[in-house]
């Protein structure tokens, strides 16, 4: 049995190509990710967004990458990188990356695909859990292959080559180039936590609440079509109402319904002149969550083209609902006979 010497340090251990300690990282995200993400009111929030972009734009790329080139890359292989060299050799740790993000882009369709042809609903949990086994899949079988190639030909993040160019950058040559190499590292460091802070941080036009209308088609699927165009008065036909929070935080609402008959004003405009109020719905809609229930649309009066509106507003309704004080609305017309 050998043992590591005395005067070991973290950095030699963790330099040993005998663990991927890529693969690991990258199937350890993958599991946290998800998990953070299964909590109530992370997803659609702003933390949400920062965990869970690298998870789907990186992650599933970078473990195909590792699967399909296990191998290392000597220093002299670094120049002149053909495709012979490659094949041969593997790839560098930058190459690596890009490649990660360009395959990523390339796999989500597929798994797009196969998830519109399995029994699962294509839904954000399940495009979730779906990138997570694609990643955790793609690491152990990447990670099978590399360690299964000599010790000496098998990629290994070069943490030791990192620490040693670091201390070196900033123990040696003149103070000027020492300040200078520590100013573009800290402005590295300022534009990636830039960068990420405007991904997670998203400003306030990008917060909304989405509402849509649903009917029933003939299998029973809701679709946003093929509304009830013909009543009676008194006769009920159903519609779906729904509500998408994409406002970052939990968020109550009242959704206000009226039949309106409206007729054309003077500025081209429609001019309301009788409206009579059906419903009023009071949801309480967690960040990132749908709201979603059954109307069953009962007219009280009748006409054509009559405006069946759904007023959304953020709190409580106002004393006189309108399109012009709606938060949101959505509409669609019906005939009602006697």
């Amino acid at each position: 049995m050998s043992h590591g010497t005395t005067d070991e340090t973290l950095v030699d251990r963790l330099a040993r190509p005998t663990l991927p300690l890529d693969l690991l990282a990258i199937v350890g995200y993958a599991v946290v990710a998800v998990a953070l993400l299964s909590r109530p009111g992370v997803y659609g929030s702003p933390l949400g967004v920062a965990v869970g972009l690298p998870l789907v734009l990186f992650a599933p790329g970078y473990a195909l990458v590792a699967l399909l080139f296990p191998g290392a890359t000597p220093d002299d292989a670094a120049v002149g990188r053909t495709l012979a060299a490659v094949r041969q050799h593997g790839l560098v740790e930058t190459e690596r990356a890009a490649l990660g993000f360009g395959l990523s882009l390339a796999v989500l369709p597929i798994l797009g695909v196969a998830l519109a042809v399995s029994p699962w609903a294509i839904d954000p949990g399940t495009v979730l859990l779906s990138v997570a086994a694609l990643t955790v899949s793609l690491s152990a079988a990447a990670g099978v292959r590399r360690l299964r190639r000599p010790a000496d030909r098998r990629f290994a993040l070069s943490i030791r080559a990192w620490a040693d160019g670091g201390r070196r950058a900033v123990s040696t040559g003149s103070l000027a180039d020492r300040a200078v190499n520590v100013g573009l590292a800290a402005a590295v460091v300022v534009a990636v936590a830039a960068v990420g802070y405007a991904v997670a941080a998203p400003g306030d036009s990008q917060e909304f609440t989405g509402v849509s209308l649903l009917s029933q088609n003939e299998t029973g699927e809701l679709v946003a079509d093929d509304y009830p165009e013909n009543f009676e008065r008194g006769e009920s036909r159903p519609l779906v109402v729904e509500l998408a929070n994409q406002e970052g935080e939990q968020t109550s609402y009242s959704v206000v319904v009226e039949l309106q008959r409206v007729r054309q004003a003077d500025d081209g405009g429609a001019k309301v002149v009788e409206d009579r109020t059906l419903a009023t719905f009071t949801p309480t809609v967690g960040a990132g969550q749908e709201w979603r229930t059954t109307h069953e649309v009962t007219p009280t009066m009748t006409g054509e083209d009559l405006r069946l509106v759904y007023l959304v507003y953020e709190g409580d309704p106002p004393a006189d609902p309108t399109t012009e004080n709606a938060y949101r609305n959505v509409h669609v017309w019906v005939n009602v006979s006697a």
